[in-house]
């Protein structure tokens, strides 16, 4: 579900963080594109629905806006975002299948750009994180994802994106398999009126 004109306008990034965040609604990734497509212009990089279903707007090697300052920093680095459905007041946990989502998610991000596999010790510093971590990842401070979607990360993403990159089986379960690794959308510079030439 690529965004256009964002996918292709936007400046590259080297993306060395992951920031997970809580869209403060039950949303389906279709729902969030829409969203962002058009009533904002703000945007994700992937977003997640309660099922663990994953849809990706923009390619991982290009800037997205859900990040503040840590969208694109000046020496051109910058975080991958993951918006993920959640009630109204970001107050609820991830699904089960949000979880593996998450970790299969991470360990792509992981062995595709080299991310490691730790917590981020400062706004700037490489690995994973969650948006209310840091001050300069929001404009005026946040409480997202809420209080037990940080818990979960600390308790069950992290230790199962470690355990996945050292061998273990992503988790799944019993009602939805995890969905598979995105591809990455390339960096294109086609023309807007290609694109309503052919009805995207």
């Amino acid at each position: 579900m690529e965004l256009q004109p964002e996918s292709d306008d936007q400046p590259a990034i080297v993306p060395t963080q992951v920031i997970f965040h809580s869209i403060a609604a039950p949303w389906t990734p279709q729902r969030i594109y829409e969203y962002w497509r058009d009533s904002t212009n703000l945007d994700c990089h992937f977003g997640l629905g309660y099922d663990g279903s994953l849809g990706q707007f923009i390619g991982t090697q290009t800037r997205a806006d859900a990040n503040f300052r840590a969208n694109r920093r000046p020496d051109g680095t910058g975080a991958v975002s993951v918006e993920t459905a959640s009630n109204d007041r970001h107050t609820d946990p991830w699904t089960d299948a949000q979880v593996a989502a998450l970790i299969g998610l991470g360990l792509w991000l992981h062995r595709t750009h080299g991310i490691p596999i730790r917590v981020c010790r400062s706004d700037s510093d490489p690995g994973f994180g969650y948006h209310r971590l840091f001050p300069a990842w929001s404009d005026g401070g946040t409480a997202c994802p809420g209080d037990a979607r940080v818990r979960q990360f600390h308790d069950l993403v992290m230790p199962g994106i470690a355990a996945a990159a050292a061998g273990a089986p992503v988790p799944t379960t019993p009602a939805v398999p995890v969905p598979p690794a995105p591809t990455p959308l390339p960096r294109r510079r086609i023309r807007p009126a290609i694109y309503r030439a052919i009805g995207v």
